[in-house]
């Protein structure tokens, strides 16, 4: 039986993970005992250790209702339970959006955002912060009936007036009625909280119901698909491109590929109604509908892959490896895997990472030229070991260099914090184009000016001048940082450490950039949807302009955080470096010290210093197996090219 590609190596990326942060956990010990004055250091230590706490790998699920979306779900889950985990029929099955996770805990749970919130321009991601506002369940994973019967409430509905379904945003056209009622979502989003095994090593699996709940909720399109790492446009293999497909796909996918660098894979599910037909060829029919889809979205064809969900959690129910691999799922997983990686070697990378690994690397050269220096003058002694008076001259000579080189670090460090307090000094003048004040004089002139024209063309115009006045701070900001780094430089090129590289130290907004832009162009597209142009001054349109505002809000909230950590931490390679080889000398010193006084009053006795070379190859060595089982930990490698290879953007905490 066919194993399940994805989940050895979601496995296989949790376990790097956990034995990386256990790296770092035992490191903070060593600095601990060894290094008792390194609170910077353990500081550098503890964000790489959140970083890898708060990874997770999201799997965003795109597509028209009926497209087999909540099944590839369950097919995905089907190896914990060996059944079908969410209710899935004919018609409707996700009403609203739904996030599935794990926090580690074994109780499973369901949260409900009533759908009234869409009322107000109250944010999602704040709504989270409400844990009052939301209706919550919680069930047996393990009974059957008792998870159908909480997460069938995710497909509840009720019959509103098309005016107040307006009102709420949604679009008629794309509702089902009876008489003067239509039908809405009873619920604006759901969490479902599961104990399962790849939840709970990272997978995040966000399921979207169809067109109208993406240009219902902007914030999904602006925030919630670009955090993912892998999005999966479910289309309908005996219908390929329809024409609502092709509306999302324009709408809502295609900035996302193209401005903000997203991984988007296209799914043909249900081939098994390609099999119905004894004269056709399925395989020659799949693989014509294939290259069709790939040229209409403009995809490489290794991104199309054709799967049966349903085919492939009734093969593993079954046991039936025939007809797993007549479903075609490992292919799905492949491009999954593919995704993984390329995340994968996006965290590696991180500078939180770099700079908590080559802090270890750097201890340790230290520690060893100390140890090295400090054998030469314990072999010098013992060649020499009478108490005469030249004996003693070596080792006031000895103490004498011991003592000029913890004054030069004395120096140093009091050199250090003078150009901390001048990097800090920066930081007014840094972050002055992207303040609070500044975004809210942004936000401001854009609420006037569309109050004063509320109309299609009013509404383009507001948020082209809204993003372009953003734009403009960030080139402001950019001139500072410009400034900022180039003070880096002076004071690295100050100091002795001159084997440091500078520019390793340099602060970057390349990114936030990269990600800003995108966001302009995903808005402009996201306003050329119906609802928005046929939509004047409601809700959705406030809703729209309240998410862009606060999307920018929260990247801008970001950038200042990565710029505060980055002036707290860009002199912490030279703080670190200086205040550890004091510590070693201030050691080194006192045994010479107790070493002298001995020599004065009976024969030369060396242990105290054979002590402190003992105690110095111990911290070596169990620093060295530290870094050794780095070395030989599997490291994630560069993801294979392909047309459509490009890494997720999201905006980086630290860099």
């Amino acid at each position: 039986m066919e194993d399940a590609i994805l989940r050895q190596h979601i496995a296989d990326y949790d376990r790097w993970k956990k034995a990386l942060d256990l790296q770092f956990a035992t490191f903070n010990q060593w600095l601990q005992e060894h290094f008792p004055n390194s609170a910077g250091a353990r500081q550098v230590v503890q964000q790489a250790r959140a970083l890898l706490a708060e990874d997770q790998f999201t799997l965003a699920l795109v597509g028209e209702f009926s497209r087999g979306k909540t099944e590839l779900i369950n097919a995905l889950l089907s190896h914990t339970y060996g059944k079908r985990l969410l209710p899935s029929k004919p018609g409707r099955t996700t009403m609203c959006p739904t996030e599935i996770f794990s926090d580690g805990g074994e109780q499973a749970s369901l949260r409900l955002l009533p759908i009234e919130t869409l009322a107000t321009n109250t944010s999602l991601e704040s709504f989270r912060r409400i844990p009052q506002k939301w209706v919550t369940h919680e069930f047996d994973a393990n009974d059957a009936d008792a998870t159908r019967e909480a997460l069938l409430k995710v497909a509840a509905s009720k019959a509103v007036t098309p005016e107040e379904a307006a009102r709420y945003g949604f679009d008629r056209r794309h509702l089902d009625g009876k008489g003067n009622l239509v039908e809405i979502p009873a619920w604006r989003y759901a969490l479902i909280c599961l104990p399962h095994p790849l939840l709970a090593q990272g997978l995040r699996i966000i399921d979207t119901p169809g067109l109208n709940a993406l240009g219902n909720e902007p914030e999904l399109t602006l925030s919630t698909l670009p955090s993912a790492q892998a999005v999966a446009f479910l289309l309908s293999a005996d219908a390929g491109v329809s024409g609502t497909d092709l509306n999302m796909w324009e709408t809502h996918l295609v900035p996302l590929r193209d401005h903000r660098g997203t991984a988007v894979m296209a799914l043909l599910n249900k081939i098994d109604a390609l099999w119905d037909d004894p004269d056709e060829d399925a395989e020659l029919l799949l693989r014509q509908m294939r290259a069709q889809v790939a040229k209409l979205l403009e995809m490489p064809m290794d991104s199309v892959v054709g799967v049966s969900a349903k085919k492939a959690l009734l093969a593993r129910q079954q046991r039936d490896p025939v007809l797993l691999q007549q479903s075609r799922f490992a292919e799905f997983e492949k491009l999954l895997v593919q995704r993984l990686m390329e995340h994968r070697h996006k965290v590696a990378e991180h500078r939180s990472l770099h700079q908590a690994l080559t802090l270890m690397a750097d201890t340790r050269d230290l520690l060893k030229r100390r140890l090295n220096s400090g054998r030469a003058a314990l072999s010098h002694l013992q060649r020499n070991s009478t108490a005469s008076s030249e004996h003693l001259e070596e080792l006031a000579q000895m103490q004498q260099t011991a003592r000029a080189q913890h004054k030069l670090c004395h120096q140093e460090l009091l050199t250090l914090k003078s150009s901390q307090r001048m990097l800090s000094r920066q930081r007014s003048s840094l972050l002055a184009p992207v303040s609070s004040q500044q975004l809210q004089t942004l936000i401001d002139d854009t609420s006037r000016a569309l109050y004063e024209r509320w109309t299609p063309l009013g509404l383009a115009k507001a948020i082209d001048g809204f993003m372009e006045g953003v734009d403009h701070q960030l080139t402001n900001l950019e001139r500072e940082v410009e400034h900022a780094n180039r003070l880096v430089d002076a004071i690295f090129e100050r100091s002795s450490l001159r084997n440091l590289d500078s520019t390793e130290q340099h602060f970057n907004i390349r990114s936030f950039r990269l990600v800003m832009r995108g966001l302009h162009r995903q808005a402009a597209q996201l306003r050329r949807s119906p609802q928005l142009l046929l939509a004047r001054r409601n809700r959705l349109t406030e809703r729209f302009l309240a998410t862009l505002a606060s999307e920018v809000g929260r990247l801008y909230s970001q950038l200042i955080s990565a710029a505060d950590g980055w002036l707290d931490q860009a002199l912490e390679p030279l703080k670190q470096h200086v205040q550890y080889q004091k510590h070693l000398l201030n050691r080194h010193m006192i045994k010479l010290t107790e070493l002298k006084q001995k020599t004065q009053t009976k024969r030369t006795d060396l242990r105290a210093l054979e002590e402190e070379i003992l105690r110095n190859d111990s911290a070596l060595a169990s620093l060295e197996e530290l870094l050794r089982q780095n070395a030989a930990a599997p490291q994630p490698l560069a993801p294979a090219p392909t047309a459509n290879n490009v890494m997720p953007l999201k905006a980086p905490a630290s860099n």
